[in-house]
């Protein structure tokens, strides 16, 4: 099937990208499908704390989540993904009291859009390179039985992930059991991995709580997708009017 070259205006950050669409009308590139979806999803409130352990070498292709805990405080994992000698990094820090922090950028689901996409944080091995991370604070110490995962943490958390799943596409759903490993996709813990020997998030972490935390979220977030606005390739698009720098830094 022919396709012609189009243009889309983000309504969020008023980025111009350009995208195959096919003559009757159906988009042929993944790229246009995740920006307007980019631009669809509510953004979490999240501040950021670079982390300069991070793999820049190929791109990261995002199938899944990996739920971690932290050895320490949240400020303390702060820190440490921070101290040049650490060699260890998660997109995200989650403290008990739902405190959150990104400290990798994400990558963009538009290939030629504003996000650095060819960082991967470095929280599981070989798995860096397609799965995210998100770390929950006092897992070594703290996380001896259910009422341990604080509901401020888990909400603040599944919130990240509803965001990830949407942007994404990942499935929201956990379809390895903590004694197995596997590519997985969709959500896991460390154990899960193959390759590592971490047991985190442990035995008393809450997963039918927290998938459905997330897909709470995710239909939120959902809630009122933006319009957009298509131009031939070579003339003007119309929509929002572009910022003078894109809307979203971090996330």
């Amino acid at each position: 099937m022919t396709s012609k070259t189009v243009q889309l205006v983000c309504p969020t950050c008023g980025e111009v990208t350009t995208h195959a669409l096919e003559t009757d009308g159906e988009v042929t590139s993944a790229g246009l499908r995740m920006h307007m979806n980019l631009s669809g999803t509510r953004r979490p409130s999240v501040g950021y704390k670079n982390s300069p352990h991070r793999s820049g070498g190929s791109a990261m292709v995002p199938q899944g989540i990996v739920v971690h805990y932290t050895a320490g405080s949240y400020d303390g994992a702060v820190s440490w993904f921070q101290d040049p000698v650490s060699r260890v990094s998660a997109h995200f820090v989650v403290a008990r009291d739902g405190r959150r922090v990104q400290m990798v950028p994400l990558p963009d689901p538009d290939t030629v859009g504003p996000r650095d996409g060819k960082y991967q944080a470095w929280h599981c091995k070989g798995g860096n390179s397609v799965y995210f991370g998100i770390e929950h604070e006092y897992g070594y110490p703290g996380a001896t039985g259910p009422a341990d995962w604080t509901e401020e943490m888990l909400d603040s958390s599944a919130e990240l992930s509803a965001y990830l799943c949407d942007l994404y596409d990942i499935p929201i759903e956990v379809p390895l059991d903590p004694g197995t490993r596997g590519w997985v996709k969709g959500l896991g813990g460390h154990y899960n991995v193959p390759g590592n020997d971490h047991t985190d998030p442990g035995p008393y972490f809450p997963w039918d709580y927290y998938i459905d935390r997330v897909r709470d979220h995710s239909r939120r977030l959902l809630e009122a997708p933006p319009s957009f606005a298509f131009a031939p390739s070579g003339t003007q698009a119309t929509g929002a009017s572009a910022p003078a720098s894109p809307a979203y830094q971090t996330l």
